[in-house]
């Protein structure tokens, strides 16, 4: 089949589209012209640039191809987001993987794309800074199958390991004493863990203090995704259910939001200083 109905356009299926369309329009080709070059009927051609349409990798290169894309690296950019659209057989063919729903590939896709990220969460210290009990613990207090979430965790921030990738994270002070699952040896480990992880040149860590009031506008975690162009800024709340992707005014409101957060909470070097206290109380607490 040379395409896929999608129910919900996901992130990446309109991003893909919009590009195409920019590029037909700006070749100065009509739907039904790049129908009889390529072989793909107008109707799939129209639709996926509305992202309701999924196109084989092939035909959107051959769409290219007739847009006259002739820069190599626009082209593999566009064509990896083309099989990324499809699918992202990384996280969709594991056996023990939860219904993944558009919304939830399209956060993971953003993570893994981003340049920088920045990230505030005021109840459990961030998903890529948790080591895998730490993960598999919050697990079971939700939904989520305990052993995908501990090897999600584990992939996810292999991420951190490549090409220069920045985080940045503001996590609330009650997340470091709140142990998951009730676990204050897990909690421990997570700790000194974050500790280690302060000192990654690509990872900054701040805490935000109790004494801190609430700020306007923040009602639960969220995280900010940088891509650079063609992409832009994306934010990401985190719903009860799926993340609920923000662009443009939206991405820039939580952008806004992150740097409030971060000029209230506690330096680098004072954050690493209490969490690595909170880490000794732990341990002194267990004996």
């Amino acid at each position: 089949m040379s395409w896929l109905r999608t129910t919900e356009p996901s992130l990446r299926s309109c991003w893909l589209g919009r590009q195409l369309r920019e590029l037909r329009l700006g070749s100065g080709v009509s739907l039904r012209y790049a129908e009889g070059v390529t072989g793909v009927p107008w109707g799939q051609i129209k639709a996926a640039e509305q992202g309701t349409h999924v196109l084989q990798v092939g035909r959107v290169g051959a769409l290219l191809a007739l847009y006259g894309v002739g820069d190599s690296a626009t082209r593999e950019l566009l064509l990896e987001l083309a099989r990324d659209v499809r699918c992202l057989h990384r996280w969709e063919f594991r056996a023990d993987a939860p219904p993944l729903t558009e919304a939830v590939l399209d956060y993971l896709w953003l993570e893994s794309h981003a340049r920088h990220i920045r990230s505030y969460d005021p109840t459990v210290v961030p998903d890529l800074l948790q080591l895998p009990e730490y993960a598999e613990a919050v697990a079971q207090q939700s939904t989520s199958p305990v052993a995908w979430q501990g090897w999600a965790c584990t992939e996810r921030q292999q991420m951190l390991d490549g090409p220069p990738q920045m985080l940045h994270t503001v996590v609330a002070e009650a997340a470091l004493r709140r142990p998951p699952g009730r676990s204050a040896a897990v909690l421990r480990q997570q700790l000194y863990h974050l500790t280690e992880l302060t000192a990654m040149p690509n990872i900054t860590v701040q805490v935000l203090p109790a004494s801190v009031p609430p700020l306007p506008g923040v009602d639960g975690s969220f995280a900010s995704f940088d891509l650079g162009p063609p992409y832009g800024l994306v934010a990401a709340v985190h719903d009860l259910a799926d993340p609920v992707i923000h662009e443009l005014e939206g991405a820039e409101r939580y952008a806004g939001v992150f740097e409030q957060l971060s000029v209230a909470a506690l330096d680098e070097a004072t954050s690493a200083a209490l969490i690595t206290e909170a880490a000794k109380r732990s341990s002194n607490r267990e004996e």
